[in-house]
């Protein structure tokens, strides 16, 4: 009988999917950009409730979407460039705290809606209504990475 050296095959990684993979968005950048300019669909805001845990209340009003306007927007069926921009900064901050919490999802949203004193005690998830706001939120959690916690 033959006793050679166990060799372990090597632990295949889970599949990590983001959350703009789940809402079956464009990776690439012409191509996210013509959908924003052509407004997202208006299911967006419950694709993004269902993954993330996020009710479609609080979405619409991190988003500063008043009800008249989500009204509206439910007969048009889309949102405008605009609306479509801010919901795209909010995906793109929740898929950056996915990463600063190694994945761990609940953990993320947690934090995204904790105040947070770098951002003048704001929620992070109520931080992407302009461009500004959106670098501050995104700055915070690269410090954050880096372990810069002032």
């Amino acid at each position: 009988m033959h006793h050679g050296h166990y060799i372990p095959k090597p632990v295949q990684q889970a599949l990590v999917i983001n959350l703009k993979e789940k809402l079956v968005l464009p990776e690439n950048y012409p191509e996210i950009s013509r959908a924003i300019v052509k407004g997202f669909k208006f299911d967006i805001v419950s694709s993004i409730a269902h993954e993330t845990g996020l009710s479609a209340t609080e979405i619409l009003n991190a988003l500063n979407l008043p009800h008249r306007t989500t009204v509206q927007r439910r007969k048009h069926r889309c949102f405008n460039t605009a609306e479509s921009n801010r919901i795209y900064a909010l995906i793109e901050v929740i898929t950056a705290a996915e990463v600063l919490f190694d994945g761990n999802f609940p953990d993320a949203i947690r934090w995204l809606k904790k105040p947070c004193k770098a951002l003048g005690k704001r929620l992070p998830v109520e931080n992407v209504n302009s461009f500004f706001e959106f670098q501050q939120v995104i700055a915070v959690i690269h410090r954050l990475e880096y372990g810069v916690f002032n």
